[in-house]
C-alpha cells in the first residue's frame, strides 16, 4: 500500500541534500529505511547511469542496501533522487521505472535558497503528492 504522508528525520534530510549538492549536475540516489512510515537511515546508491537526467540504480549497490535493510530490521520508507536541472517532480521516465509502490518517492531539485525535496506516492500508476514532514 503506498503512503499517505511521510516522516523523515533532519539528520537524514541533511544526509541526502549533502549527497544530491555532491552529485550535481548529475542525479544521486538511493534508499531510506526505518520504521514504517519513519525514514531515518540514508543508504546512498551509485547511479549507474552517470546522468544528469536520469538515474538507474547500480544492481549491487541497490541489492546491498536492500539486505542492509533487511539485516536490521528496517523497512524501505522512501527512494529518492534528485533532478539537478529541476523540476521538483517526477518525470515520465520516473513513472515508467517506479517499482516499489509500498514506498514513498522522494525528489530533490535546486531553487532559489538551495534544495527541495517533495514526497510522492504511486497510486493507480500515478505519482500523487504527499505531505513529507521532517522530524527532529
Amino acid at each position: 500500500m503506498s503512503p499517505d504522508s511521510v516522516q523523515i528525520s533532519q539528520t537524514a534530510m541533511r544526509i541526502m541534500e549533502r549527497q544530491v549538492r555532491e552529485a550535481a549536475p548529475l542525479e544521486a540516489c538511493g534508499l531510506v529505511g526505518g520504521p514504517p512510515g519513519r525514514g531515518q537511515l540514508v543508504l546512498p546508491v551509485e547511479n549507474a547511469a552517470a546522468s544528469p537526467t536520469r538515474f538507474r540504480m547500480a544492481p549491487q549497490g541497490q541489492l546491498d542496501a536492500l539486505f542492509s535493510l533487511e539485516r536490521r530490521g528496517l523497512e524501505l520508507v522512501a527512494i529518492y533522487h534528485s533532478h539537478p536541472a529541476g523540476p521538483v517532480m517526477p518525470s515520465a521516465t520516473d513513472l515508467e521505472e517506479a517499482a516499489y509502490p509500498e514506498a514513498a518517492y522522494l525528489i530533490w531539485a535546486p531553487d532559489a535558497t538551495g534544495w527541495s525535496c517533495r514526497a510522492f506516492a504511486l497510486r493507480e500508476g500515478q505519482f500523487q503528492l504527499v505531505p513529507l514532514e521532517v522530524v527532529g
